[in-house]
């Protein structure tokens, strides 16, 4: 038999056979994730009783979420230390500049593990020692884009008017800086690919220099360091709320143009394994309970858009509500896209609860 006498056949002959594999992947996600909404109720019992019995349980599922997000928020093992992030870290500090809002400086702190946390500092004039506000850009930007120093942005000149408030005001860097503008190429997606297959992911790594950066700042004299808070923007708005869900001490925290449906809005690093099941948006926010959390979204935003986020915020507010502390929690739709909102009453209510804490 000559190769001319095989069987062939046209190229899309099983064509309809792969559109029955590809519906397959699509109803199974789907029912999967219907199936979700019941096991992330389920699992996320906390018991509303009174503020302590929250806060006994929220405890136990601060841990779970740090254990999701992997190390260094949660140790590989139970043996596993480094004493270089037990001490207070050291930081280099070097003076930029001062204007009429007080004087800025650009602070590079260890964070143990051979990384450090890059950010600029803007402490007031006034006499201190003064609260302090984490101030997070968003995807593309850096401390100084978020913090006004290179001209209008969606920020809205986040970070002074939050200094303007008598805060004082550290801008860190995260990477996702604008490659073409800003520094250096890099591979945000793969560095968070790679950390992941080590139990690790790139939230946890940043959320960990936020988190030793706060170590450096409130052991500083001006520093009050009962009276922390933070607010950002887009990504910002991510990291404030995860960051403020782990970190007890952040006492307020403003996130903007972030939370949202993440069975839609489903980026990667937004992602890790059963999240679904167990830590989606809403639930992330419920742990910042009984501590004050402003949320806002723009009506107008494309990038996460407004009609999937209300549900969310919903949920949250139903746990505040519950817990008697309704007072507490602020979420606001504003006329606006994907920037902060330029109505300072937002700012204000969150400067003015770290003021009085």
């Amino acid at each position: 038999m000559s190769d001319n006498d095989v069987y062939v056949e046209d190229i899309a002959a099983g064509n309809e056979f792969r559109e029955q594999q590809k519906l397959q992947f699509d109803e199974l996600v789907n029912n999967l994730r219907m199936a979700a909404q019941e096991k992330r109720k389920s699992f996320f019992k906390l018991d509303t009783s009174s503020v302590s019995a929250f806060e006994r349980d929220a405890a136990q599922k601060r841990e779970q979420l740090k254990s999701m997000l992997g190390w260094p928020l949660r140790l590989n093992n139970e043996n596993e230390t480094n004493d270089s992030i037990l001490a207070a870290p050291a930081a280099k500090v070097t003076y930029v500049a001062e204007d009429k809002l007080g004087s800025i400086y650009r602070v590079e702190i260890e964070a143990g593990y051979g990384l450090t946390t890059y950010g600029l500092l803007f402490i007031p004039k006034k006499e201190g020692p003064h609260p302090l506000v984490i101030s997070q850009h968003g995807g593309w930007g850096t401390p100084e884009l978020c913090s006004g120093l290179n001209g209008d942005n969606n920020y809205n000149d986040m970070t002074r008017r939050v200094l303007r408030q008598g805060m004082a005001v550290f801008a860190p860097q995260l990477l996702l800086w604008n490659a073409e503008l800003q520094g250096p190429e890099y591979h945000r997606h793969q560095y968070d690919n790679q950390l992941k297959q080590l139990g690790s992911s790139i939230a946890a790594v940043e959320i960990f220099k936020i988190q030793r950066a706060l170590d450096y700042l409130i052991a500083r004299p001006d520093i009050d360091g009962s009276r922390v808070g933070m607010i950002g923007l887009s990504y910002g708005g991510f990291y404030t709320m995860f960051t403020a869900a782990i970190d007890t001490r952040i006492k307020a925290a403003y996130s903007s143009c972030f939370i949202n449906n993440r069975f839609v809005a489903d980026w990667q690093d937004f992602t890790w394994f059963n999240s679904g099941n167990t830590f989606l948006d809403a639930e992330v926010c419920t742990l910042i309970a009984p501590r004050f959390l402003y949320l806002e979204v723009g009506t107008r935003d494309e990038t996460f858009l407004y009609e999937h986020a209300e549900p969310e915020i919903n949920k949250v507010a139903a746990h505040y509500e519950q817990l008697n502390i309704g007072h507490l929690f602020h979420g606001k739709a504003f006329d606006g896209g994907h920037e902060l909102d330029t109505n300072n009453e937002g700012i204000a209510l969150f400067c003015s609860f770290l003021l009085k804490a």
